[in-house]
């Protein structure tokens, strides 16, 4: 079991590793830096410290191993499913099968949900469109559903929503396949079906009734569950009950949100986008959680 379980190798996800393996903390910091944003800045200068205008996944890998230099260990392998148990640990699942658990998590995945592009998808948020399969499969019981996304995350959604349907079919909107063949088999098991067609529109009236592909042929479906990339920010706070605010997790300043033992940090927040803000928040939520896992009411780490 980890002290702390960061979910996101952005910078607000590798510096409150930093100052939770400085610490001492047992940390896992899961997640690919390469799909961080920062790894496609070709030249970054407005970061505190930095000479010159190094790119994005320069900064990054010295980040690890300055992580790494500290104790903290990393895996590329994506967290699809995040609990809390009622004894108070996480326990959680990645797109690989591995079950982790960890007395605390800093969500920090950046921005909330891939839009997968379809018109009128945000008008149908709630109407027939959603994000959660935990939050609002059971409302699909025997009915047509349409999972959209081409990964692990989608496969995950999909399997859960099987045990309220066998009419699954996940849509990768002509993006390849980046599921392992273990999951895949899994989908196979549970009927469901795999297309790589692509939404582009929803039929609907006050509630969806269909996709309509680019050829013009609209397939029914009484749901779509948004899963493009991977697992989003959102996806965690739903999953958790974490409270959003303007399509953002909520947090106060030392990046605490209403569940006990969870926080947040970075894109996901809301606000600026920038290196700056993530980073201090993700040093905000790790001195929070060194102080609750220490018992102690301050903590500094100057060096």
């Amino acid at each position: 079991m980890y002290d702390v379980l960061i979910i996101g190798a952005g910078p607000a996800g590798l510096q409150a590793a930093l100052f939770t393996a400085r610490a001492g903390l047992s940390t896992l910091v899961a997640g690919d830096t390469a799909k961080s944003a920062l790894a496609d800045g070709a030249k970054i200068g407005n970061a505190f410290g930095i000479l010159g205008e190094p790119p994005g996944h320069a900064l990054l890998a010295n980040s690890v191993a300055n992580v790494k230099t500290y104790g903290g260990e990393f895996s590329a392998d994506e967290v699809v499913d995040l609990r809390k148990r009622d004894d108070g640990i996480f326990a959680g699942k990645t797109a690989m099968g591995t079950a982790l658990e960890a007395k605390t998590v800093v969500i920090a995945t950046g921005a909330g949900y891939v839009s997968a592009g379809i018109q009128d998808e945000q008008a149908y948020l709630g109407k027939g469109v959603h994000t959660c399969v935990a939050c609002d499969g059971y409302y699909y019981k025997g009915k047509s559903v349409a999972v959209v996304g081409e990964g692990h995350f989608a496969a995950e959604e999909a399997l859960e929503l099987a045990a309220y349907t066998d009419r699954i079919t996940i849509f990768s909107q002509g993006k390849e396949w980046t599921m392992s063949p273990d999951i895949q088999k899994a989908l196979a098991d549970k009927r469901v079906s795999l297309r790589k067609d692509r939404i582009v529109k929803l039929a609907a009236e006050q509630t969806v009734t269909g996709v309509g592909l680019e050829d013009g042929t609209v397939v029914p479906a009484d749901g779509v569950f948004l899963a493009l990339g991977t697992t989003s920010s959102i996806a965690f706070a739903q999953k958790l009950g974490v409270e959003q605010k303007d399509d953002a997790i909520a947090i106060d300043r030392d990046g605490t949100t209403n569940v006990d033992g969870v926080y947040a940090a970075g894109g996901c927040t809301g606000g600026n986008q920038q290196i700056a803000k993530s980073a201090g928040e993700g040093c905000n939520a790790a001195v929070a959680i060194i102080k609750k896992l220490r018992g102690v009411a301050q903590y500094s780490d100057q060096t």
